[in-house]
């Protein structure tokens, strides 16, 4: 059976047993010269591919491997000034030692003989995580889930690199890349900073430089503030709680405002949105939102330690049902009726339902059940008729469970079994007692 990923279209590996192999670069002389792009012997530089504030990427072919490459080079107004181009060295050389699956390996660091330094790394054929972002409406599963499971391999690169001592401090959808095949990269380490050590420039480093550092829509207040031994690791959690509030309200944590200059002062401030106000339209799991309410709290020492345990409780939120079959009801539609018998349990992924019984031809709501919530789970384990109408208020979505998936999760052949079912029927003969009671709920 053929694979469906692979794709028809690319080039079959070839071996031709010269070195350098020929190739003419589409960039004209004159553009060379007036932008100073390196042209190393061995590569073919293709027309620019991006930019940054310093650096931009060209697209290269390794006429010796036969490979494609991506070659960054420091602009030319900034390669004259040492400040720049010890940082833009120091960037090639943190990079090329954190060699991690999700960091883009480098291949080689050099200087030009017109002094432009510039190096050489993987090509990464997909999408920024912003692009793959705006391809998918905040609320839906595809992005809460595909989104959560990109940020997990984001998060296991931060603590690799946490570890040998470097953090990012610059975290931002634009900067983390996804392949076509499901590989996440996180890019960009220009204004990484060394935890453990000193570059060999000292405080002058560029590293070290004061003043804001980062993106500021997903900066951290103390990054903001401009102190550099302010900032540690849990500048990166930050960074990585505000790409979580992203994934799930569509906006970052200082909210929407054209003018970047207004995102900087509620960075400095510390003026953290609400997660819940942010998703209050979209109807978001509470159990996610509050995983982005610790990361991204304006107190470093009241967030996550490490990136590694808001790994593990945005892993956890997933194991929590993320993997169940879905459902969707419109507004007004009924989920089940009270007296259907029962064959799934549900949990509630978006949207909110209501839950009431008839009592002499009268609704009598029993509750409200928000997002992150179950119901139905006493039919299923009692095998019992519904005790209750649900109906959807909102556009909701749930994840549906059956009988053998909860049988299997729970281990209710056995012991348990047994256990949960007796605790089930305590409850249910309890709320038969407050039906013949004539009891209604809230009196």
């Amino acid at each position: 059976m053929a694979n469906p990923f692979l794709d028809d279209d690319v080039p079959p590996v070839r071996v031709i047993e010269a070195i350098p192999v020929d190739g003419t670069s589409p960039l004209r002389p004159e553009e060379i010269a007036r932008e100073k792009i390196p042209t190393p012997a061995h590569l073919v530089i293709g027309p620019e591919l991006a930019r940054g504030g310093m650096g931009h990427v060209h697209p290269a072919t390794d006429r010796n491997l036969l490979r494609p490459v991506a070659m960054k080079r420091l602009d030319k107004d900034y390669a004259s000034q040492p400040f720049y181009r010890d940082g833009f060295v120091a960037e090639a050389q943190m990079t090329g030692q954190l060699e991690h699956p999700n960091i883009v390996p480098v291949h080689e660091l050099s200087i030009d003989e017109r002094g432009i330094p510039f190096f050489t790394m993987k090509l990464v054929q997909g999408v920024s995580f912003d692009a793959w972002l705006r391809r998918r409406q905040p609320g839906t599963i595809e992005r809460i889930e595909g989104g959560i499971e990109i940020l997990l391999k984001v998060c296991d690169a931060l603590a690799y690199a946490h570890h040998r001592g470097v953090i990012h401090r610059d975290l931002k959808p634009a900067n983390i890349m996804v392949g076509d095949f499901g590989q996440v990269y996180l890019m960009d380490w220009g204004l990484a900073k060394l935890t453990r050590g000193q570059p060999a420039s000292g405080a002058g480093a560029l590293m070290n430089a004061r003043g804001p550092v980062g993106t500021p829509d997903y900066m951290a207040p103390e990054q903001a503030r401009g102190v550099p031994k302010d900032v540690d690791e849990r500048a990166d959690v930050f960074g990585m709680g505000a790409l979580l509030f992203e994934v799930l309200a569509g906006q970052g944590p200082y909210g929407r405002h054209p003018d970047g200059g207004v995102i900087l002062a509620r960075a400095k401030a510390g003026q953290v949105g609400s997660i819940d106000e942010a998703c209050k339209a979209i109807a978001v799991s509470r159990r996610i939102r509050a995983v982005v309410e610790r990361a991204t709290n304006p107190d470093p020492a009241l967030r996550y330690p490490n990136v590694t345990e808001m790994k593990d409780a945005m892993r956890a939120f997933l194991h929590g049902g993320m993997h169940l079959p879905t459902k969707t009801f419109a507004p007004g539609e009924i989920v089940f009726r009270e007296g259907d018998k029962g064959d799934a349990a549900y949990m509630i992924v978006s949207g909110r339902c209501r839950a009431y019984r008839t009592v002499s031809g009268q609704e009598e709501t029993l509750s409200m059940i928000e997002p992150g919530e179950a119901f139905g789970e006493m039919a299923l384990i009692l095998f019992e008729p519904r005790a209750a109408t649900v109906v959807a208020v909102d556009q909701v979505t749930v994840h549906v469970l059956d009988q053998a998936t909860m049988n299997e999760g729970l281990g209710l052949s056995g012991w348990t079994g047994a256990l949960v079912r007796a605790l089930a029927q305590r409850f249910a003969d309890l709320e038969q007692i407050v039906r013949t009671s004539g009891l209604r709920r809230g009196s």
